[in-house]
């Protein structure tokens, strides 16, 4: 399953929707100089936006200082730009490039970053409110709730709703998460089968034919000799 590493410090900037999908998509596309060229036209295209709205994104970045764009030209004119991506120190969270990649808003696009960044890497579950991603994203507390509904019922997050056994009252919802890859598992194989492949191997019908020969000489040795007499 292929992911991108995006840094926790990401919601400390106040960035549109359309601004942190561009990020997302550029530190996904960086080599080992934080370096990538890329046109408006393919930006556009794997964040699902028009080449406008790319155009701005980029802009609100370069403005906060998360990416440095370098103007390009060849012989014919302009070229793709070059972008250094500004990739920021601390810790990071893991995000699925099959979501990136998907048909999903940008809008519900940081709403499922903000909730993967609050998940434990290993039991992949994570408890916060909806007044805590509104705070955290910056997005409308309605709008929070739309994009809920959309990752749940589009398999991207699964909510459980929770509440206290003696007062009933709810608590923060939990989350779990849905793996987007459909990539089989491979199955151990039981041991029995193991066993069937001994029996069914060139040795055992070698060792059979051995035995088979063995009683045949043993049987026609007795029959020339004649009866046994006892005494």
């Amino acid at each position: 399953m292929r992911f991108i590493k995006m840094p926790n410090n990401i919601f400390d900037y106040p960035l549109s929707p359309n601004g942190f999908r561009v990020y997302t998509f550029l530190i996904s596309r960086v080599n080992v100089l934080q370096s990538v060229v890329v046109s408006y036209e393919k930006i556009a295209e794997a964040c699902h936006i028009t080449s406008k709205t790319a155009f701005k994104a980029i802009d609100e970045l370069e403005s906060q200082g998360l990416v440095h764009k370098e103007h390009r030209y060849n012989i014919l004119g302009y070229a793709k730009n070059k972008y250094f991506v500004n990739r920021l120190p601390g810790r990071w969270f893991k995000v699925d490039a099959t979501v990136m990649q998907s048909m999903i808003k940008s809008t519900d696009f940081v709403v499922y970053c903000y909730i993967k960044k609050c998940m434990d890497s290993k039991k992949e579950e994570a408890f916060p409110s909806l007044n805590m991603i509104e705070k955290g994203t910056g997005i409308s507390h309605s709008r929070v709730s739309i994009a809920v509904k959309y990752l749940r019922e589009h398999t991207y997050l699964n909510r459980v709703k929770r509440h206290y056994r003696k007062t009933k009252a709810f608590r923060h919802n939990r989350y779990l998460h849905f793996r987007m890859n459909t990539k089989t598992r491979r199955v151990r194989r039981p041991k029995h089968t193991l066993l069937n492949k001994i029996l069914n191997s060139k040795l055992i019908e070698l060792l059979i034919k051995i035995i088979e020969w063995w009683m045949k000489n043993v049987k026609s040795f007795l029959y020339s000799k004649g009866s046994i007499i006892f005494t």
